[in-house]
């Protein structure tokens, strides 16, 4: 039988790898930051090599770094900053574990720079994470806006199950003793080889709201050339679905690798959207342009 456990009050670590997230950076930093330990920005100094199309094309640096250092020095004792170059999304999360177990932290939280949540919904996963001592990751599920706050994919519409906290152990043991070295590392740029089965959280319970595709024209350019998936991308997926998108609002199948995986943006209320929305600047936009 598995002796592997965590302390009863979890050290969480939320940590961010970006470059080039000013949209929303702010806000989900500020969403976060009174349920976990730590926050870690990982600053890219550029954008990914590996799945660059076109490596010619340029994406100079936009506020993302300027926003992280005011947060951290808002934060000094919260916040801290690692920056530099990486060629892959997978190098780039690895990156700050020795840092982690450094400091004791018993759960590495996984946000993205375009993720949000809200405040309830973090105190349930808390409270599950204390529950699930034995638990190595968690499923969270997300809310997926498409060029507007005002559109989105559902949680339970969509096939996605995000692996977004794992539990940071050295060590396998067997009746609470540690028994061999176990060397942590992202197996998949969503996949920390957390050991412990993997446990999912109900949307209904606990999940966030994910922005990647609700962003200006030229920042979806910027996603489609440099994102981990840039060369699945469907030919003139850019061009026939989200350019003509708002001209035809019922369009189904909408993913731009797997169509399916998204099947129609929905119109809904805006009243669950996490507090620190409802000032962004695009909060009252009809369409993101």
């Amino acid at each position: 039988r598995s002796g592997m456990s965590v302390p009863k009050t979890a050290r969480i670590a939320a940590v961010y790898c970006v470059y080039n997230e000013e949209e929303y950076l702010e806000c989900s930093v500020r969403s976060v930051l009174g349920a976990v330990e730590r926050v870690f920005l990982c600053l890219g100094s550029g954008p990914y090599t590996a799945y660059r199309q076109d490596p010619a094309l340029d994406f100079p640096p936009d506020r993302t770094e300027e926003i992280a250092y005011r947060l951290a020095r808002d934060f000094p004792e919260k916040i801290e900053i690692l920056k530099r170059k990486w060629d892959s999304q997978l190098e780039h999360r690895d990156a700050v574990l020795p840092r982690l177990l450094e400091l004791g932290m018993t759960h590495y939280f996984l946000v993205d720079g375009d993720e949000v949540y809200r405040r309830d919904h973090l105190e349930r996963i808390r409270e599950r994470i204390a529950r699930k001592p034995r638990a190595g990751t968690f499923i969270v599920k997300c809310h997926t806006f498409w060029r507007s706050f005002r559109y989105r994919i559902p949680a339970q519409e969509l096939s996605w199950r995000p692996r977004r906290i794992f539990k940071l152990t050295t060590h396998g043991r067997l009746f609470k003793l540690p028994i061999w070295p176990h060397r942590l590392r992202f197996k998949g740029i969503n996949d920390l080889n957390s050991l412990g089965p993997v446990e999912e959280i109900a949307p209904e319970e606990a999940g966030f709201y994910h922005f990647s595709y609700a962003r200006s024209p030229q920042r979806m350019r910027e996603k489609l050339a440099t994102f981990p998936h840039a060369r699945e991308i469907l030919n003139g997926w850019y061009e026939q679905v989200w350019l003509s998108w708002p001209e035809n609002r019922q369009m189904k199948d909408i993913h731009p690798t797997d169509p399916p995986k998204f099947p129609q943006a929905i119109l809904q209320s805006t009243d669950d959207l996490p507090e620190a929305m409802r000032a962004h600047p695009y909060y009252g936009l009809d369409i993101i342009s």
